[in-house]
């Protein structure tokens, strides 16, 4: 894995006001990832609205709670630091979290590092000889760039496909992608695919970041429970 150390000098210019992000807070009754984005920054600290995970529920942290923050940047990179709430504040109706600034970034190249396995039941259309096909598989595992698809449809290295796929509440609908390898399963109508993600909407991708960040958080702490 990948990571790259990034010294803080002036953290405006890697962490833009408005930016999306993506908050664990690994204690209190509220345990879990979150969505959320950049208020403001200041000298004293960073400001992020009040996390908020896909049902809605707002994440009820406490003064000096430890906070993960991570983002993707427009290069692709994961960008990722770990901070603790030092104040709340409140603007109306709006709760703003005030966190400290961190004395150093961690920046992660997405490709590998976010590939998580799965069992997800998927749909895909393709052109094929001239006729639009429609065909299901299982997507056996996910990242950023891609997928791993397993089918019994024979599928050509740069065919082209349109993916339909839940992840929790998110429903993902024409998610294009192309074939760039074949695997042989050993099983008899059974094929594997690699698929690339090759023109991701900004909201497709942060639901499949979002999602493969929980799921590293879970596996992570499966693994805490077996030590």
């Amino acid at each position: 894995m990948r990571r790259e150390p990034i010294k803080v000098g002036d953290i405006n210019k890697v962490v833009p006001i408005g930016q999306k992000i993506v908050v664990y807070l690994e204690e209190g009754n509220f345990e879990g990832t979150y969505s959320s984005y950049i208020y403001d920054i200041d000298d004293s600290g960073i400001y992020i609205a009040m996390p908020t995970n896909e049902k809605g529920i707002k994440a009820v942290a406490r003064i000096n709670d430890k906070i993960e923050i991570s983002f993707v940047d427009r290069r692709g990179y994961r960008i990722g630091f770990t901070s603790r709430l030092i104040d709340i504040i409140k603007e109306g109706n709006r709760v703003i979290y005030k966190i400290d600034k961190p004395q150093m970034l961690v920046k992660i190249e997405l490709r590998e590092n976010f590939r998580v396995p799965v069992l997800l039941e998927a749909k895909f259309y393709l052109f094929k000889k001239g006729k639009i096909v429609q065909a299901e598989g299982t997507i056996l595992d996910i990242s950023a760039g891609g997928v791993k698809l397993s089918t019994e449809v024979e599928l050509e290295v740069r065919d082209r496909v349109l993916l339909e796929f839940s992840l929790g509440e998110y429903k993902l609908e024409e998610v294009e992608a192309e074939v760039v390898r074949k695997a042989i399963t050993g099983e008899k109508g059974i094929n594997h695919y690699g698929l690339r993600f090759t023109d991701l909407s900004k909201d497709q991708e942060d639901k499949i970041i979002k999602f493969c960040i929980s799921k590293q958080v879970e596996m992570a702490r499966k693994m805490k429970g077996l030590e």
